[in-house]
């Protein structure tokens, strides 16, 4: 059985964890051999860490790999210039490229015009649908480019394994949307996920610590088949895995 490589790009160390769980997942169920292998950002050999990285990491990414003539003074910009996203898919013999964005930073985008103004869950997946083939210098998604927008955050997934009825929902209509929650890391925090104080902003936050992440991705795993049925993202990926 060959393997079935996708490139990933995306916003974190803990959406690769994520992304892989679920991509091993689906691996077994049906009996296939799919690898994801990260792109950006990757681990780097000597320390064993990530660099820090976010949605403009994503977005200097496409730029730079895109087929735009966009300048930037990153010192890989020279050698991006001779090896697209297209080189790269070629040179792993990837089935294609994952893209991962969360879209809770839609507002923050202010190099696409006309800039976010709503704030539903279709505006903001498509908002940075456009706005990622933009950087990429696309005007349609090619066949071999999955893009993964979480709506509005990975958090959501973790969030859609507890079941509707419990009181951290109390406050929403009984068919709520997952995917439509704006606080899902509020809501987290509250049922007693690990979180602490920035020392900065004096704000709680979920913590993003690997190992403890690694339960999280597993949770997600074990329900997923609840996952997919309340988060359409998450039932569009694992369908993209399963053809």
């Amino acid at each position: 059985m060959s393997d079935k490589i996708y490139l990933l790009v995306c916003e974190g160390p803990t959406d690769i964890q994520v992304i892989d769980k679920i991509t091993k997942k689906i691996s077994t169920q049906i009996n296939d051999n799919i690898i994801v292998r990260e792109l950006a950002p990757q681990r780097d050999k000597t320390t064993k860490r990530y660099p820090n990285h976010g949605w403009e990491e994503v977005r200097r990414w496409c730029k730079l790999y895109g087929k735009s003539d966009f300048t930037d003074e990153n010192p890989f910009a020279k050698l991006a210039q001779q090896k697209n996203w297209q080189a790269l898919v070629s040179a792993a013999g990837a089935e294609g490229l994952i893209i991962q964005m969360d879209t809770d930073i839609a507002q923050y985008i202010e190099d696409i015009m006309p800039t976010f103004s709503q704030s539903t869950k279709k505006a903001r997946k498509t908002f940075c649908e456009k706005s990622i083939l933009k950087w990429l210098g696309l005007s349609s998604i090619p066949e071999n480019i999955y893009l993964l927008l979480s709506t509005y955050s990975t958090e959501t997934w973790i969030l859609a394994t507890h079941d509707r009825v419990e009181s951290v929902f109390k406050d929403l209509e009984k068919d709520f949307d997952y995917e439509c929650i704006s606080d899902s890391i509020e809501r987290l925090i509250s049922l007693g996920y690990n979180s602490y104080i920035d020392e900065y902003t004096g704000k709680e936050k979920l913590s993003k610590d690997l190992h403890v992440y690694s339960a999280y991705s597993n949770k997600i795993v074990n329900n997923l088949l609840k996952v997919r049925s309340e988060c359409e993202e998450v039932e569009k990926f694992c369908s993209m895995l399963e053809k």
